[in-house]
């Protein structure tokens, strides 16, 4: 599973660098710099379509490879974890809100049909990214400067949200998070923890910057899980799988019941 994590850093780099050129030489965003994120503002049917039905068989893995904003938030907390931990993590499980998820993605999918696009605008990963790379460039901009502010503001507290506890901001804020972990619940393949062959060390809760693992209770939130791959990557034991099917325990008066 080590390898699969390698994969997943190395595309999700290559990915941000070509992305961050293609918005440097081209102010216009939809010419060739997102289109293979997701957005609010330069909406593309194909790359929603795309990327959910990817969702659908793979799971989130839009948000651990393709978004930008996704990787600037695993950078901060990398940093995290060998600035203050020592290279280990030091994550806990925290249950999923969705009431906050929900009303966020609500709110915004109304500014949206409103024609306001604002609030869109300091939410949406790309878009803020976008404002990010263009601020030394342009001089001025489509949403003045009190816009920009607020961008850099939010892009500052995001990164530091992921330092100190990975990726808050994806699965409690951001709306694409919301829209891909609605349907990553479903999803064909998941990352899946065996009990049988677990060893209670909890070093795969400690690992997930998702906040997602109950590794007393077995349980992986595949709607919260951004597929990084750094619990299997951890595991002592290989006890958990990135696998189409769900593994039970063998002596079924064990399992421990879902929350």
């Amino acid at each position: 599973m080590k390898r699969l994590k390698i994969i997943r850093v190395v595309l999700s780099v290559m990915l941000l660098l070509v992305t961050t050129w293609l918005v440097w030489i081209d102010h216009n965003p939809s010419s060739g710099g997102y289109l293979l994120s997701l957005n609010l503002a330069w909406f593309s049917l194909g790359a929603l379509v795309t990327w959910l039905i990817v969702t659908l068989l793979l799971g989130r893995v839009y948000c651990s490879v393709a978004c930008p904003m996704g990787v600037l938030q695993d950078v901060a907390a990398w940093v995290s974890k060998r600035v203050q931990y020592a290279g280990k993590g030091n994550y806990r499980f925290v249950p999923r809100n969705d009431w906050i998820r929900y009303f966020t993605l609500l709110f915004v999918m109304v500014s949206l049909v409103s024609d306001d696009s604002v609030l869109p605008m300091l939410v949406d990963p790309s878009q803020l990214h976008w404002l990010i790379v263009r601020l030394p460039k342009d001089s001025a901009f489509l949403y003045g400067l009190l816009g920009i502010i607020a961008a850099v503001v939010i892009v500052i507290a995001i990164l530091v949200l992921a330092y100190r506890s990975g990726r808050t901001f994806c699965n409690t804020v951001c709306p694409i998070g919301t829209l891909l972990g609605t349907v990553s619940r479903v999803s064909l393949y998941h990352f899946e923890i065996d009990p049988d062959e677990c060893v209670h060390c909890g070093v795969c809760e400690q690992e997930c910057k998702a906040l997602c693992i109950n590794s007393e209770q077995h349980t992986i939130d595949a709607s919260r899980c951004v597929m990084c791959a750094n619990c299997a990557a951890s595991c002592p034991v290989k006890a958990i799988k990135y696998t189409s099917t769900h593994k039970r325990l063998s002596t079924p008066l064990m399992q421990p019941t879902s929350q």
